[in-house]
């Protein structure tokens, strides 16, 4: 995410793409991504809250396409 962004960091966190909310078998299968720590705990975070990024993009506007903005 962050090298999207066009700021690489290492990657220190093993990410569940898809969150496994507990189940045990999407917890040890699930496809993993590797994050940096920042991004796992803002960005992520807000995508599986709200559905969408708030991260703005390099013309302000916001960068992900999913978000309301975009209605």
């Amino acid at each position: 995410m962050c090298s999207e962004r066009g700021t690489p960091s290492p990657a220190t966190v093993a990410d569940h793409v898809m969150p496994h909310k507990g189940d045990w078998n999407a917890f040890m299968l699930g496809k993993l991504q590797s994050l940096c720590s920042s991004c796992h705990d803002k960005t992520k975070a807000q995508i599986e809250r709200a559905g969408y990024s708030f991260e703005p993009g390099a013309d302000g506007f916001p960068a992900d396409r999913r978000h309301p903005f975009y209605r």
